[in-house]
């Protein structure tokens, strides 16, 4: 990342003079209580009527207020723990007081594996082990317990999510350091980094960054850098002057409280 101060770091909180950039310091888990997360998500279809979530199942994300179990399957059957495809799946988010959850499930192909660990969130998930494909074969998707809420998805061929959402775990202070966002078309875009606090009750969703452009793909570091406290909701939206794919994703450093 650009811009970044060099720092000391012998591989704890005590300098020495090897110089290191901060970030990677952060990466390597030199610093205790602090932490990296890069979220990046895909929509391929981005329309020009609402704005969208960046991220593989399209539209909006279904947000809980109660922490369920979830379903996870395939559709297709090669997806399973003695198949060709995806064998276990990792699935990560938040329980129900915001504390970082994960679990890592036996896929059965065509048919519902149901957790034991319940979520509040989920807002990212891997194929662990796969067969001699490599990776998942089938579309992998996971619904909330009880409903029809996608919580998460993961295209043929991923490997994992594509998700531009995250939750700030409980006891942890979020800093937004860079964003990302990408137009598969030649048109114009536009992008906001929206955050909620649920520490707040009835809280609405508030624009932090909005991000117009035509094409391409644009990077950028922030100097500004934004604070976001514990239990917040952040994601990643577009909108397009017509039907086009979008990419887009954010970097976060997490301090402890």
């Amino acid at each position: 990342m650009s811009g970044c101060n060099n720092v000391n770091t012998t591989g704890s909180t005590t300098p020495s003079s090897a110089e290191i950039d901060f970030y990677l310091a952060v990466a390597k888990g030199d610093f205790t209580g602090y932490t990296k997360v890069n979220k990046f998500g895909y929509n391929d279809s981005i329309g020009s009527g609402s704005f969208e979530v960046i991220w593989e199942t399209g539209g909006q994300y279904p947000y809980q207020s109660t922490a369920v179990t979830v379903d996870v399957v395939s559709d297709n059957a090669n997806d399973d723990v003695a198949g060709t495809g995806a064998r276990t799946l990792r699935i990560q988010g938040l329980d129900g007081s915001y504390n970082l959850a994960e679990e890592t499930i036996d896929m059965d192909g065509t048919t519902t594996v149901t957790t034991t660990q319940t979520f509040l969130r989920v807002f990212r998930m891997s194929v662990e082990t796969a067969g001699t494909s490599g990776n998942n074969v089938g579309n992998i998707s996971v619904t909330y317990t009880g409903g029809s809420d996608v919580a998460a998805t993961i295209t043929a061929g991923n490997g994992q999510t594509l998700m531009a959402i995250y939750t700030i775990p409980a006891g942890k202070t979020g800093y937004v350091v860079a964003m990302n966002f990408g137009s598969g078309k030649d048109q114009e875009q536009t992008c906001k980094l929206k955050t909620r606090d649920n520490t707040v009750a009835d809280s609405a969703f508030q624009t932090k960054e909005y991000l117009n452009i035509r094409g391409g793909f644009t990077y950028f570091p922030k100097k500004a850098i934004t604070q976001i406290t514990e239990k917040t909701d952040i994601e990643l939206q577009a909108i397009s002057s017509s039907t086009s794919s979008a990419s887009g994703g954010f970097e976060l450093i997490l301090i402890d409280n």
